[in-house]
């Protein structure tokens, strides 16, 4: 065996056992064998904690991920292979314990370490941590969301996970380096190669001069730093799969003012029927030719007498497909009509008085229409210690629901992957016997159909447990159950007897977020961006006749999963609501992060030179 590896193996024995170690090197410094074996154990306990942390996800500006026009992207990507050179070159470090190197390769590698030239470790070391922390403020520019509130979306990570991965990645990489200079000193000094006293004092100043500063800064930064996690629009979007619809709640319908009344009477006028209802069939006209509405007709107008009106297939969720006028207007996206076309025309009774058609909206409760939301309460299963750490919206059975996922909560805010699960929904039908509405259901109407927007969130030592459903006057408002969390042990503290529940402020201090004469959401071909919505709400209403006949019901309401990799506990979660002007957009859940910044600490000169090092990365 070569003499470099009998001395390397010596070392690292002696690194793990410097109390019975008995070599006695003449070039080697008992107390920087032990900070150097310190620095090593340090390194290792990092790396178990970062494997359960998974990869910072710089996931900026495409499809792909990476949109080297945005500022700072390229600078990032030049950091990250330059990490990967360093990690690459401690890995051979760890190697050499165990496979047969020439003396000549580790000299090799020693003097790269030290080596003070342009591009080698030293030198990209200092250039990573300026650019980073230095004038150029790379961690700042990012921690300012000028990426991250447009991008976000394009991660699963909040700009803090985002940061405080970045921070792990960043220790290990300063400890790495460091480790790999003090070990190069030491083996350069057996083979007479050494630099003098001040050489290697100067790389262990630079050491703390970069270290000094930077916990403070990077703990303001995570502090500063939004911790939502939402989804972008995806690249193509698919009804059941990456939305759902709130159907034929409000939508367009066509009726003459003679059948909006009980005497059959034409003298009002269509404007005057602003909340009304079917009251026949006058003569078999238009009216045998289409379903009547079986709830409230409500905000009817007059547009012009004469309409040729494309109905929609039976089995469609419209009941038109394009109306258009005499005069050439339309309403709706004509095309050929691949079912029925017919014809409402105004006719006069006793010459000066016309019976006019009128085009309003329908409140179509029949069992066609999808507008059911559940009242009955999510909550984790919190007596194995699990946790939420994600929401989506499913339908089942007509019923929307917020659907949690949950992960049994460990030591240091990580979370057990083998447990996450999305927990079942109730699988309930609103004609249950044992099912009431306003107790397990909430049934959207022209009145009751406003859902308040904005977050619950708790930053005291606590993480979210469950959620559900509550009307407030006409509002449907979510509520978030929260539960105190020791962090290092990972454990819930008496979940059933000290969690509590958060609301929203109510529907009297919100203001509304209007959506009028709107196009359906997937016709935008722009992604959309989120609204402000604290202390908003946003009703449910039908999409505008000019665009769409008035034939749908918005916002939309993304499906997809929401939730961070890794997956982590939660301190608060949210609706939003996310569009473009002139669409009808979408109403989507989010999440909020746990908060690590309490947690951040630095390993310090003086901890790397005691036995025993603390728990000082993530305590």
């Amino acid at each position: 065996m070569k003499c470099g590896i009998i001395f390397f193996s010596a070392l690292l024995w002696a690194f793990q056992n410097p109390i019975e170690a008995k070599i006695n090197y003449n070039y080697m410094d008992e107390r920087e064998m032990l900070h150097l074996g310190e620095t090593f154990k340090e390194i290792e306990r990092l790396e178990n904690v970062v494997k359960h942390r998974h990869a910072a996800a710089f996931a900026l500006g495409s499809d792909d991920y990476i949109n080297g026009s945005i500022s700072g992207v390229n600078d990032m990507m030049e950091i990250f292979n330059k990490i990967r050179w360093i990690s690459r070159h401690y890995d051979r470090l760890r190697r050499f314990e165990m496979d047969k190197y020439e003396n000549i390769t580790q000299i090799s590698l020693a003097e790269a370490q030290v080596s003070k030239k342009e591009g080698e470790n030293l030198q990209a070391m200092e250039e990573i941590h300026r650019k980073l922390f230095g004038r150029d403020d790379l961690i700042g520019l990012l921690a300012r969301g000028n990426q991250f509130q447009i991008y976000t979306c394009k991660t699963p990570q909040s700009p803090q996970q985002f940061l405080y991965r970045f921070y792990l990645d960043y220790v290990l990489l300063e400890l790495k380096v460091h480790a790999l200079v003090e070990w190069s000193w030491m083996l350069l000094r057996k083979f007479g190669r050494g630099g003098s006293i001040d050489e290697e004092n100067e790389s262990r100043e630079a050491y703390k001069r970069r270290t000094s500063g930077t916990l403070s800064k990077i703990k303001e930064f995570m502090s500063q730093t939004d911790r939502s996690v939402w989804r972008c629009d995806p690249r193509n979007h698919k009804l059941g799969v990456t939305y759902e619809e709130v159907t034929s709640l409000l939508q367009g319908y066509i009726e003459n003012e003679v059948d909006l009344n009980t005497d059959g009477s034409c003298k009002r006028g269509c404007g005057y029927y602003t909340s009304s209802k079917n009251e026949g069939c006058f003569n078999n006209k238009f009216c045998s030719e289409q379903p009547k509405c079986p709830g409230g007709v409500y905000d009817c107008r007059f547009v012009e007498s004469d309409m040729e009106i494309c109905q929609a297939d039976k089995n469609s969720n419209r009941r038109y497909e394009f109306i258009q006028y005499k005069s050439g207007l339309v309403h709706g996206r004509k095309k050929s009509c691949g079912t029925w076309l017919n014809r409402a025309r105004s006719w006069n009774r006793w010459i000066f008085m016309e019976c006019s058609y009128c085009v309003c909206l329908c409140d179509d409760q029949s069992p066609k229409s999808d507008r059911y939301f559940n009242l009955r309460p999510m909550i984790a299963d919190v007596d194995n210690n699990r946790v939420v750490t994600g929401l989506r919206f499913v339908k089942r059975n007509r019923i929307f629901h917020l659907q949690i996922q949950e992960g049994e909560l460990l030591p240091l805010g990580v979370i057990n992957e083998t447990t996450i699960q999305w927990k079942p929904v109730d699988a309930y039908t609103i004609t249950d016997n044992d099912v009431k509405e306003s107790v397990d259901f909430h049934m959207l109407t022209y009145e009751k159909r406003s859902i308040d927007l904005g977050e619950l969130k708790v930053e005291n030592n606590s993480v979210v447990t469950g959620l559900r459903f509550q009307v407030v006057g006409t509002h449907l408002q979510m509520q978030a159950q929260f539960s105190r969390v020791d962090f290092e042990k990972g454990m819930l503290i008496e979940p059933k007897s000290t969690s509590f529940w958060v609301s929203g402020a109510g529907d009297q201090q919100r203001e509304r977020l209007p959506l009028k004469e709107v196009d359906v959401p997937t016709e935008s071909h722009v992604p959309s961006i989120p609204f402000p919505n604290e202390n908003q709400y946003i009703e449910f209403t039908n999409t505008g006749f000019y665009q769409d006949a008035a034939q749908s019901t918005v916002p939309y309401i993304d499906i997809r999963d929401v939730i961070s990799d890794p997956v982590v506990p939660l301190s608060g979660i949210g609706i939003y609501y996310k569009g473009r002007d002139g669409y009808g957009g979408f109403l989507a859940p989010k999440i909020l992060t746990y908060d690590f910044t309490p947690h951040v600490q630095l390993p310090t000169w003086e901890s790397l030179n005691s036995r025993k090092v603390e728990d000082n990365i993530v305590n």
